[in-house]
């Protein structure tokens, strides 16, 4: 008998190694701290994204700088029009007596005083913020043309009073006329001001000037005048200078709009680079007068700007004076401007052009005494009766600033030159302002819902960020880039997952187990390829092709699976003994058969051309003659296939076990294939009545999902995109069937099922939660699809379906358009939008991917 101690010898000794220990609490550890790393990373990601695009939304700020009294700045009783420099350090004012007053912004200290006419005699003024050119009305009917001006010179030290040149860095004082300023480093920057007359021009209206307004071009001035009566003078004042004498001569071609009836006319607006001038009347309707021949002005629009009852209080043009600003005794300002208006119908338009409100911001009831545009940005500043200032964007209707200037109402206001400054007069005041606008175009209606842009007939989702002018107007729609992103995922995932599952299953289920591996590595080195490189395939090799092709593209996508259908029924025919021979040459059969696929679609592409388009595709896409019975049996013969397949299985289906259970194979092979060649025939029977019932209601399938030809379109995009997803689906797919325990295909074919029976039913189920995340991994693959897109697509941000046009996806976008908007913060950030709707896109996808195949893993323990 065994002894205590001996039987301890003999014993296991079940302490484990320190240095297994070790080992495994470091792996656990270095997992721990992976997997949290990379939550922590994406949340990161996440959070970055988010503190870029949430200041977008965020309104701006007006800070208080200087409040100068009238009485210490020397102004007029009525200042007519406001403004500062470029560094805010003086302001201005054109006053009632015609003289233009500059003083210090900051301490209402006088610094020249100017007189443009005289004192007695101006009657009206216009004021061009973005040519800083003024022009007076006399009462005289005559004009006068002007600038205001601040000339900049960095003056040595030594020419400067003592006073001047110990002057600590910030600080200011005025010499000579002029005002000295020591810059933060260190340097003397003067700034003398201005307001040379450049032109009078006299006798231009009868009686006192009542109203003008007036651009400044290259040649000269174009200028709008309303004198005594209801005529509108309109005067093209061009300026030429000899350049040996210096002597200037002026050429003035004249015009009159005369009103067609109507309340009298009060104000004038020149608009469109001087093609256009809006005259208003006392009723608050507005006529368009078309000036591109000052000699012979037309009517081109009109329309009522103002709700019946109210009257016009302020008038002024936006950015690019494409858009003008109407502001009302109730407080609201409304933009307009002119469209074409769509021709065809029965009621032809009375008009060449169409006024369009686009924006509408209301009031507090206190009449808008004061309108002024940014000369930078697409917005301007409102003064009210109450003493209340709004700064407003046009574009996207948001209320940028909103703040209470002063008790007494505001007579002007205006922006600094580069809009970070504004400065506000009333009759108590001059009160000068640090404004930050922040992004100003960027609203949620504006980023996702449609806006209606300058010179357009309605409402659209438009993305153009940029252009080569100061005037144009950004349009930041955001949906047709998610739209396009949308669209070639579709497109992509509609030809990529079914090769990719029917890969994996062929590859899975029927592939003898030595060609498996090799053929697996084959597919799977399609991933190596750069997306560049298949971009640039696409978009030099196969997207030319398929446009001298499309009619056999098209049966292509028919003639491909049918003769495989066709070929796999009649294998079924051929006697078991023969299949046990040639079945490991089954995919070298299928491969044979590619070819003669391709020759089917090669030869019946111009006679479905010649039978369904009058031989001309293109054309017929396009718009061209021919009937929509065409395009509609094209679209309706993948539905009817699917439809076919749905009645007959639920019909026959019952009936194909019955008779496999007691004839022999041969003849279950014969019935299979009568039902292949009925259910043919009633997938062309159904697309053909389909079609004939739509083409006798007159639907036209061109502007859906048919349209003009795109050499650069959708189905380009989705035939190589589907080739760069399909690798990683198919590898997953086929993991994920190829880890089905064999026991399950065993008992299947036990049972009397056969290999396709087995696949469907047995492995498929069992294997789907595998088989969805391929999916989802591979949708998340397209989602985020750049070069491939960018080089294939078109690049054009549009809403249609059409597989024949191109579009434009966030990541594309951003793309493109990054290198531009690091000079634009607001481009930047909406960049940076798109980013984040991208990795919400992918966050979303991922979940549901999640949610489901948990699901589909328990369904596949309880099978």
């Amino acid at each position: 008998m065994a002894t205590p101690r001996n039987a301890e010898r003999r014993g296991r000794n079940r302490r484990t190694r320190w240095a297994v220990r070790f080992a495994d609490r470091l792996a656990a550890a270095c997992i721990s701290v992976g997997g949290i790393g990379t939550i922590l990373a994406v949340s990161a990601v996440f959070l970055f994204l988010a503190s870029v695009v949430v200041p977008l939304f965020q309104t701006g700020d007006a800070a208080p700088v200087a409040t100068t009294p009238i009485d210490a700045s020397g102004g007029a009783r009525r200042a007519l029009h406001v403004g500062t420099d470029e560094y805010r350090v003086l302001g201005w004012s054109l006053d009632a007596d015609g003289t233009v007053r500059v003083f210090r912004a900051d301490t209402g200290d006088g610094v020249a005083t100017m007189r443009v006419a005289p004192s007695d005699s101006l009657v009206a003024t216009s004021f061009d913020v973005a040519s800083r050119s003024f022009a007076l009305g006399l009462a005289d009917g005559s004009l006068v043309f002007g600038r205001v001006v601040f000339r900049t010179d960095f003056p040595d030290p030594a020419s400067i009073s003592e006073q001047g040149s110990s002057l600590a860095p910030g600080t200011a004082m005025v010499v000579d006329g002029a005002v000295v300023e020591k810059t933060p480093d260190g340097t003397l920057r003067r700034q003398t001001p201005a307001a040379p007359v450049d032109v009078r021009v006299p006798s231009v209206v009868r009686g006192a000037v009542r109203a003008l307004d007036h651009i400044a071009i290259n040649s000269g001035y174009l200028v709008a005048a309303l004198g005594e009566g209801d005529s509108v003078a309109v005067c093209h004042v061009a300026r030429s200078e000899n350049e040996f004498t210096g002597e200037v001569s002026l050429s003035v071609r004249r015009g009159v709009l005369v009103p067609r009836g109507g309340a009298a006319p009060e104000r004038v607006v020149v608009a469109e680079a001087g093609s256009i001038v809006y005259v208003v009347d006392a009723a608050g309707r507005a006529t368009l007068w078309d000036t591109r021949d000052v000699t012979s002005p037309t009517v081109a629009a009109a329309a009522d700007v103002v709700e019946s009852g109210r009257r016009v209080t302020a008038l002024a043009p936006l950015l690019g004076r494409t858009t003008i600003l109407v502001g009302s005794d109730d407080g609201a300002v409304t933009t307009w401007f002119r469209y074409a208006p769509e021709k065809g119908g029965d009621d032809e338009p009375e008009y060449v052009s169409a006024l369009s409100q686009g924006q509408r911001f209301g009031g507090d009831r206190a009449p808008v005494t004061a309108l002024t545009a940014s000369a930078r940005e697409r917005v301007f500043v409102a003064g009210y009766g109450d003493g209340r200032v709004r700064v407003l964007q046009a574009t996207s209707g948001k209320k940028v600033v909103d703040f209470k200037a002063g008790a007494t109402p505001v007579t002007a206001a205006a922006f600094a030159p580069k809009s970070d400054g504004l400065v506000v007069l009333d009759a108590n005041a001059f009160r000068s302002y640090d404004l930050d606008l922040k992004h100003p175009e960027v609203t949620v209606r504006s980023l996702f819902r449609p806006v209606w842009y300058e010179g357009y007939p309605r409402a659209e989702h438009v993305w153009q960020s940029s252009a080569g002018t100061d005037d144009f107007e950004p349009k930041l729609g955001l949906w047709p880039l998610v739209f396009g992103t949308l669209k070639a995922t579709f497109y992509s995932m509609l030809f990529g997952v079914p090769l990719a599952l029917l890969a994996a299953i062929f590859t899975s289920e029927f592939v003898s187990p030595g060609a498996r591996p090799r053929l697996k590595t084959l597919i799977e080195s399609m991933a190596s390829l750069p997306s560049v490189v298949l971009g640039f395939l696409a978009a030099l090799v196969i997207a030319p092709f398929v446009q001298r092709a499309v009619p056999s593209v098209i049966v292509g996508f028919i003639a491909i699976p049918a003769v495989f259908l066709a070929a796999a029924y009649a294998w079924q025919a051929i006697p078991q003994t023969v299949v046990r021979r040639l079945d490991r040459f089954r995919l070298w059969i299928a491969l044979a058969l590619l070819p003669v696929a391709l020759l089917i679609a090669r030869m019946g592409g111009p006679w479905m051309e010649r039978a369904l388009f009058g031989g001309d595709m293109m054309g017929w896409l396009a718009g061209g003659a021919g009937g929509v019975f065409g395009g509609w049996f094209v679209l309706a013969l993948p539905v009817s296939a699917f439809a076919t397949v749905f009645v007959m299985g639920r019909l026959t289906g019952r009936a194909i076990r019955d008779l496999a259970a007691r004839s022999t194979r041969s003849r279950v092979a014969g019935f299979d294939l009568a039902r292949f060649v009925a259910g043919a025939m009633l997938t062309i029977v159904l697309a053909t009545a389909f079609a004939a019932v739509l083409a006798a209601l007159g639907v036209d399938p061109r502007g859906g999902l048919m349209g003009t030809y795109v050499q650069r379109n959708a189905l380009v995009v989705g035939f190589v995109m589907g080739f760069a997803i399909i690798p990683i689906i198919y590898t997953i797919a086929e993991d994920a069937l190829s880890a089905v325990p064999d026991h399950l295909r065993a008992a299947s074919l036990g049972a009397g099922a056969t290999p396709w029976q087995t696949a469907i039913r047995i492995v498929l189920p069992t294997a789907m939660s595998g088989l969805f995340s391929a999916i989802m991994i591979g949708l998340g693959r397209a989602v985020g699809e750049t070069m491939i897109v960018l080089m294939a697509a078109g690049n054009t941000p549009v809403l249609e379906m059409n597989a024949f046009s191109g579009f434009r996806t966030l990541s594309a976008n951003i793309a493109v358009e990054l290198p531009e908007a690091v000079r634009n913060s607001t481009h930047y950030r909406t960049l940076f939008l798109a980013a984040l709707l991208l990795f919400f896109m992918t966050f979303v996808i991922n979940t549901v991917a999640e949610i489901v195949r948990m699901r589909f893993r328990k369904r596949s323990a309880q099978i």
